[in-house]
């Protein structure tokens, strides 16, 4: 599933809920939300854009011998 990319604002919030004084410092936020945004479409390119949950054909058991006795006569 790809992630959703945060807005700045959303992502400075972040930044202050964890702690970070983004205070007067939004130049070194703003480089540190650019390297963020390099990251998540780096992350979202290495994501495999085909199905990866293909589900494996499962025999009946019972399908399974009537199939044996189909080919044995």
């Amino acid at each position: 599933m790809k992630e959703r990319i945060k807005g700045y604002l959303e992502y400075k919030l972040d930044l202050e809920l964890c702690g970070v004084n983004t205070f007067e410092k939004d130049y070194k936020i703003r480089e540190r939300y650019e390297q963020y945004i390099k990251d998540q479409q780096q992350a979202n390119n290495d994501i495999p854009t085909s199905d990866t949950n293909e589900t494996t054909k499962t025999t009946n058991s019972t399908n399974l011998l009537e199939h044996k006795e189909r080919e044995e006569t």
